[in-house]
């Protein structure tokens, strides 16, 4: 029987709802491995659609270029829509372009639904986290915001590699069945098992920007443009940067990816634990990492456990860091701002990927890698410094 009533304000303040929270990170770990597994599939969507490789890179690259235009129009149209009903069809879309992408005759055909999906895909990442926090007690929002987080990193270290080589083994158009099928099950238990969440009143256009919380809400964002930027900005072109630069075996990719998101994950326990209690100085702690492990990267290039090491913590970083730049925003933003807010994070985080893999595309060609790790640190030492000033805008 479907729940159709709302969490009585108590039971949020007394009981964390981990199935709810489960269930949401279970939502992240869909949609983000659907984003990403053309990437895996590639060869053999090439070979199919007698298409290059760049032209199936499209059905990433324009996935994120669609988000960034269409998250905010589409969350100001849905928002007076309950946040339950706007999660469900969100995932009820991605699951029906899925089933047209396994089914998909052409290229053109895939890259249009694709399209749909994105539309779908920036919707609920626009509102997964405000409906999450606004079913628990706000002291505990960061850790909540990890928890539904950890999707994100389980579809890197799990989800893209499974799908990667179920589409070797058998057809790629059966990863994608198999991707429809799973996010429609979880958009079915959403409806039946987890609360319904009325939408706050949004604040008509001329007063958003007047709402007091939005300089920090900006500031907050534009600290996860930097972010983003800094990370794509060395990451898309890491094999290069490891085997040329670094001078290390080509064996050893695989391994070092692989530890990278193994320490994503450990950054996304230590967001869970410390954003709560001390959401400032970890944030800021956690950027200044981040900082010094890319700058490390460029520095000390040609020494192996320079690299290791900062990898690792690298991947550390980056783990925990969007969690505790959503907490963060979340945070600052005033009821009426939160979905703008979220959809404005989602906008500049695609954003940053779109900047930094530009930026170390141009770095690559004209200058070296090297310089890509420096400019990344460079990024990610002005995101430190937007961190901050979210915090002296917002006062606390």
């Amino acid at each position: 029987m479907s729940q159709t009533t709302a969490l009585p304000a108590a039971s949020a303040a007394t009981r964390t709802p981990w199935f709810t929270l489960i269930v949401l990170a279970f939502a992240v770990f869909a949609t983000v491995t659907v984003e990403m597994i053309p990437a895996g599939l590639l060869p053999a969507m090439s070979a199919e659609f007698d298409v290059s490789a760049a032209q199936i890179g499209l059905l990433v690259s324009l996935w994120s270029a669609t988000i960034i235009v269409s998250s905010l129009p589409v969350v100001r149209l849905a928002a007076r829509v309950d946040r339950r009903m706007l999660i469900v069809a969100a995932l009820a879309v991605m699951a029906i372009a899925n089933v047209a992408t396994a089914l998909a005759p052409t290229f053109e055909v895939a890259l249009g639904v694709r399209i749909v999906a994105a539309v779908a895909h920036g919707a609920f990442w626009s509102i997964v986290m405000v409906y999450a926090t606004s079913l628990v007690d706000p002291r505990v929002s960061g850790r909540t915001v990890a928890v539904v987080s950890a999707g994100a990193s389980g579809a890197t270290v799990v989800g893209i590699p499974f799908g990667t080589l179920v589409g070797q083994a058998a057809d790629w158009r059966l990863v994608f069945g198999g991707l429809a099928a799973v996010l429609a099950a979880v958009a079915i238990v959403i409806q039946r098992r987890l609360p319904r969440r009325p939408a706050a009143r949004p604040a008509p256009s001329r007063e958003r920007r007047r709402d007091r919380s939005f300089r920090p809400v900006l500031a907050a964002a534009i600290a996860c443009l930097l972010t983003s930027a800094a990370s794509f900005t060395l990451f898309t072109y890491i094999a290069p940067y490891l085997t040329d630069v670094a001078g290390l075996p080509a064996s050893w990719i695989s391994p070092l990816l692989f530890g990278f998101g193994a320490a994503g994950i450990a950054g996304i326990v230590i967001a869970a634990l410390t954003a709560d209690r001390w959401p400032v100085a970890s944030l800021v702690l956690m950027s200044a990492l981040f900082a010094v492990a890319l700058a490390a990267l460029g520095v000390a290039a040609q020494s192996a456990t320079a690299v290791i090491a900062g990898i690792l913590a690298w991947g550390l970083a980056i783990g925990g860091l969007p969690a505790m730049l959503q907490s963060r925003l979340l945070g600052v933003a005033s009821p009426e701002l939160r979905a703008t807010a979220s959809a404005l994070m989602v906008v500049f985080f695609n954003a940053g990927i779109a900047i930094g893999a530009t930026l170390g595309g141009v770095l690559e060609q004209g200058v070296d890698l090297v310089a890509a790790a420096l400019a990344a640190a460079g990024l990610a030492v002005l995101a430190t410094g937007a961190v901050v000033a979210s915090r002296l805008l917002a006062g606390r």
